[in-house]
């Protein structure tokens, strides 16, 4: 599932330190392609690996996450995706982080970024 800019982020690894403004309407219309290959991967686990929780859906999440703020509706036609982010957030400890003055939901990339740096 991880190809390309779907793994790294909106617009590739480097995408984040360029001007999106000719990538972003493109990379809009490739979203759901993209989510789509989570969703179907993912199917009615509650997990990516399986019925346990493992580093792999950590890595995922932040993917998603990413896209979620890039696009907020980017899930809403995946539900087992949108189920998934709400199952890993609902954790107990993810969730007591979350809660915490620790946890800073931005910025997404480092202040050098075009994007996701606020």
């Amino acid at each position: 599932v991880g190809q390309g800019p779907t793994y790294t982020g909106p617009f590739g690894s480097d995408g984040c330190f360029v001007s999106q403004e000719k990538l972003k309407p493109q990379y809009l219309t490739e979203i759901p392609g993209k989510m789509k290959l989570y969703s179907e991967f993912l199917g009615r686990r509650p997990w990516f690996a399986g019925d346990k929780l493992t580093f792999v859906d950590f890595l995922v999440y932040d993917v998603l996450d990413i896209h979620r703020i890039f696009e907020p509706k980017c899930l809403d036609a995946f539900p087992n995706l949108k189920d998934f982010i709400s199952r890993f957030e609902g954790l107990k400890r993810i969730s007591a982080y979350m809660k915490s003055s620790r946890f800073l939901p931005r910025p997404v990339y480092s202040k050098m970024a075009v994007w996701g740096n606020k």
